[in-house]
């Protein structure tokens, strides 16, 4: 007879074992969004922290994301 480990005897056919989440998320693709767009590409930029925190905070109170106001600074810089 073969001997099982503690977790694996504790399992059944159906189960995960034991520590695992037994919920797992849906994992839907993205069909829309800036990420599944090919006009946009991500982008990479070093800021100061405190710059950062002070613009997020303030966009909190706006209707607004991050990547917008960037996209809006950087095409009014281009234009210039």
């Amino acid at each position: 007879m073969r001997k099982l480990g503690v977790f694996k005897a504790l399992q059944t056919d159906n189960s995960k074992p034991i520590g695992e989440d037994r919920h797992e998320p849906s994992r839907e693709t993205r069909t829309s969004g800036k990420r599944a767009d090919p006009d946009y590409k991500q982008a990479l930029a070093y800021v100061r922290r405190d710059t950062h925190r002070r613009v997020m905070m303030r966009l909190a109170g706006e209707d607004r994301e991050f990547s917008d106001l960037v996209e809006t600074l950087l095409s009014e810089w281009l234009n210039s």
